[in-house]
């Protein structure tokens, strides 16, 4: 008997741990908006919000699927869930659906890499201490780049 209500004593401080004592992590705000490439919806892209001055390396970085009409809503933990308050960089990332799947799960890009790096993106984001809607991001598809002369071939004149 007294077995059974000590299990139950402790498994009633588990669950309320684990309902009550996990949301210590950093306020979040809802954060939504829209991706069009070339005047039309970018369905299927993923947007990624990259936080500036971010110091953690395993700080998860808020992300969003867009819907069938360019639109997405951020997650940085749960879905929906939005990102912190801060400037931030955004890449995004459109992969073909039309193509099958690489070896590693992957499919090219149809921006072509053109908006995937932190790094080199121009695209800026500020998120508020409320609920945000970001303005239109409008990106281009880049032309293909010029095809390579080959080199070290035998060339041949006609």
């Amino acid at each position: 008997m007294v077995t059974r209500v000590l299990l139950a004593a402790i498994l009633g401080v588990v669950s309320a741990c684990a309902t009550g004592c996990g949301d210590s992590g950093p306020k979040l705000y809802s954060v939504k908006g829209k991706v069009s490439v070339d005047g039309k919806p970018a369905s299927d892209a993923t947007v990624f919000f990259h936080r500036k001055g971010r110091e953690n390396p395993n700080e998860p970085v808020p992300y969003g699927k867009c819907g069938p009409d360019g639109s997405f809503a951020l997650t940085t933990s749960k879905e929906g869930d939005g990102a912190q308050a801060g400037e931030y960089v955004v890449t995004v990332v459109w992969p073909d659906m039309s193509k099958a799947p690489d070896g590693n799960g992957g499919r090219p890009d149809l921006l072509r890499g053109a908006y995937d790096k932190a790094a080199k993106s121009a695209i800026k984001a500020t998120v508020e201490a409320k609920d945000n809607q970001v303005p239109e991001i409008t990106l281009t598809i880049p032309k293909a780049p010029a095809p390579k002369e080959p080199t070290g071939g035998i060339k041949t004149d006609k």
